[in-house]
């Protein structure tokens, strides 16, 4: 079977498997958050839905910032699962089928009693209910009347309007991922007010695009002129392992999706994140020939892709993701850029000049920390914790280093060191007695031990009242179900990422719908690294040529999720990425930290 058939197959699996679990739950995941999606329908209002979904407005503004400017029929809302309101999700009132409430009275309520849970007025409340004249019964239907709630911003009140229509003339190399990008829609909200665009975007063609009232599109982006008369190569050795998916090739049947070799499942996102950048990159004035191999998960696959006439004169290679595939590559191709996407140990830059290395390391993370905590805390008082937990000894030792390092060169540093606390795996008196009543109390750990981890923010917890305290940890802590998001939320709890595909950010909804619309399947982390590393890298190779780590510095625009600052050690050694983000847990949610 050819590439592009498995490929086809592969994403289409995929697709089976994400409509299997949208037709159950409606769910998104992002950030490994859990959304429900809402479609937005006329006469909805975000009060109302924000009712009928148990979530506070606010909530429901924050998690979606498009909806600041007021609601689009057909706009997908994204309603954060973890901050349903449990008891009011049981007495929920619905949506009606012109975007009102309509409340089921319960046993012994009262007119005046569902007027104040709606901060409506009472006697509004029974004009729009004639019927509750005569008494109210369990099990009778109210219309709640939304236009008359009060207490909210005005924009939680309008009610959802048809998104205006403006004419667009297709230009030569245009995307419509890009296009929707610049008139602040969604892909596939383009297709639908096209009768699905069946043939695409052809060059002169005249489509509709939707946009909200008041938006004003972005300019068309010039092609760039810098170096387009050259031509590269770049070829993307990606591990498919095609022969571990025998259950492809006999036509998956449906739910059987998850059956897909996990190494798999994550090349093909990767790749079609790669697609959607290369579409953009194109339409930009890139010229290249880009070629796809699958390299396996075993040196007797991928050392025959390696040995293949047909990757020599490749100016740059996107993958493999295996180390001693890298290596391999590295000393058989020495004038090629070699870009490792997924997580390596450093040491596969070690004497390999002409790779890149673009997920940040433990290391890395922990000096990003260190040099935060001492930025934005010198003066308060900082505590290093170092339990006698052998599997945490080399972070500790990092940790230590990397903050005595930032508090030498701080000039509000309280003291020249560090305090450091040494408590037990379940004592934590040692830190108890360090902290201090007048100052913020900073407690920094790398330990990922769950019963250390689990007890310290039991401790930390209870002692809010008489303390102000700040944690700073790993991203491991999010994942430990012994400790409670909440808790970590009362913590100010932080932490340094080496991504984040903020949830805010109107690129990034756009990227998801764009992918969703090409693909018919969710976006994970692996489409993210897809569509970031080859932009970046294809852009820098367009514009700079041989020099494309130098490049990186001056592609425009951001990544998605994923900074990229390239540094060496040595002429000797390749580069490793020494960017990271601290993000911050607040209203149990991951926003960057200021």
């Amino acid at each position: 079977m050819g590439m592009n058939r498995f490929l086809v197959l592969l994403l289409l699996a995929l697709h089976l498997c994400f409509l299997h679990e949208v037709q159950a739950q409606e769910e998104r995941t992002v950030n490994g958050r859990r959304y429900i999606v809402h479609r937005v329908e006329a006469g909805q209002t975000l009060y109302a839905i924000a009712r009928t979904r148990a979530v506070p407005v606010e909530v429901l503004l924050a998690a979606n910032p498009g909806a600041q400017d007021g609601l689009s029929v057909g706009e997908e809302l994204l309603v954060p699962q973890d901050a349903v309101q449990k008891k009011e999700l049981r007495s929920a009132p619905v949506l009606s089928a012109t975007g009102g409430l309509q409340h089921t009275v319960q046993k012994k309520e009262t007119l005046f009693g569902i007027a104040r849970k709606y901060a409506v007025d009472v006697n509004a409340l029974a004009a729009a209910n004639p019927q509750s004249q005569a008494g109210l019964q369990e099990g009778m239907v109210l219309t709640v009347p939304v236009a008359d709630i009060k207490g909210q911003r005005p924009v939680s009140l309008v009610p959802a309007q048809p998104e205006r229509m403006v004419d667009h003339t297709v230009l030569p190399g245009e995307a419509l991922y890009g296009l929707a990008q610049r008139y602040g829609t969604t892909p596939e909200a383009i297709q639908r007010a096209n009768d699905g665009l069946p043939a695409g975007l052809q060059a002169g063609q005249v489509i509709r695009i939707p946009i909200k009232p008041g938006f004003e599109p972005s300019p068309p982006v010039a092609p760039s002129t810098v170096r387009t008369a050259d031509r590269y190569q770049v070829t993307f050795l990606l591990p498919f392992a095609i022969e571990r998916n025998d259950s492809v090739l006999a036509a998956v049947p449906l739910g059987e999706a998850e059956r897909f070799h996990s190494t798999s499942r994550m090349a093909a996102q990767f790749y079609a994140g790669a697609l959607m950048a290369l579409d953009s990159l194109r339409a930009a004035g890139l010229q290249a020939d880009v070629k796809v191999f699958d390299t396996g998960e075993t040196a007797s696959v991928w050392g025959g892709v390696l040995k293949q006439t047909e990757i020599a004169g490749t100016h740059l290679f996107i993958g493999p993701f295996h180390r001693a595939a890298i290596e391999q590559l590295a000393r058989s191709q020495p004038e090629a850029h070699i870009v490792c996407p997924v997580p390596q140990s450093n040491k596969v830059i070690l004497g390999m000049p002409n790779v890149s290395k673009v997920i940040s390391s433990r290391s890395e993370l922990i000096r990003h920390a260190a040099r935060y905590v001492v930025t934005r805390h010198a003066s308060e008082n900082i505590i290093h914790l170092r339990p006698d937990i052998a599997a945490d000894k080399e972070g500790q030792d990092q940790m230590g280093r990397a903050l005595n390092e930032a508090m030498a060169h701080s000039s509000l540093r309280l003291r020249d060191t560090v305090m450091v606390s040494r408590p037990g795996r379940r004592d934590h008196t040692d830190l108890v007695n360090r902290l201090d009543p007048k100052r913020i109390n900073v407690i920094v750990t790398t330990c990922e031990d769950v019963e250390f981890a689990t007890s310290l923010v039991g401790k930390l917890r209870s002692l809010t009242g008489q303390y102000r305290i700040a944690l700073v940890g790993t991203e491991a802590l999010l994942g430990m179900e012994t400790i409670s998001a909440t808790d970590l939320d009362l913590l100010g709890f932080l932490f340094a990422a080496a991504s984040f595909a903020d949830p805010m950010d109107e690129r990034n909804r756009a990227f998801i719908n764009g992918f969703q619309a090409r693909f018919h399947t969710d976006v994970d982390e692996y489409a993210y690294l897809g569509y970031d590393v080859t932009y970046q890298y294809l852009s820098a190779l367009k514009d700079r040529g041989s020099d494309v780590v130098k490049g990186l510095q001056d592609v425009m625009p951001r990544p998605l999720h994923m900074g990229l600052r390239m540094t060496r050690t040595g002429p000797e050694n390749g580069y490793r990425n020494e960017h990271a983000i601290m993000l911050k847990q607040q209203d149990l949610m991951l926003i960057p930290a200021p």
